[in-house]
């Protein structure tokens, strides 16, 4: 017998895949039918849709998720460092940006800016 693969739950839904379930739940699809045909949990796709009949909205809400511990200039000063010096350690723009930080922010913010 295969073994079962994963479904991606609620919060890992895209955008479209939010927008399909409620095309097909509106339509008068069962949750069941649905999360088989998206390959994604039953969970998730009933969340998605009691979202949209709680709220209105399939979408996540904007400015979710932790606050940012830096600010827009103190970002440009990390990508500005990590572009003049590629060469440069996580510890020696943390001492250069002159804020505290762990070093993973500032690799996370260096991904984001694809660096």
């Amino acid at each position: 017998m295969p073994a079962k693969r994963a479904r991606r739950h609620f919060s890992q839904l895209s955008e479209f895949e939010r927008g399909l379930i409620f095309g097909k739940k509106t339509a008068g699809w069962l949750t069941r039918r649905v999360s088989g045909q998206l390959d994604r949990s039953e969970c998730g796709v009933r969340n998605c849709w009691e979202q949209w009949t709680r709220e209105g909205t399939h979408a996540r809400k904007t400015g979710s998720g932790a606050t940012r511990k830096t600010t827009r200039r103190e970002d440009r000063r990390i990508m500005r460092q990590a572009l003049v010096d590629p060469t440069v350690t996580r510890s020696t723009i943390r001492a250069g940006v002159g804020v505290a930080v762990v070093p993973q922010t500032i690799s996370r913010h260096l991904a984001e800016a694809n660096l």
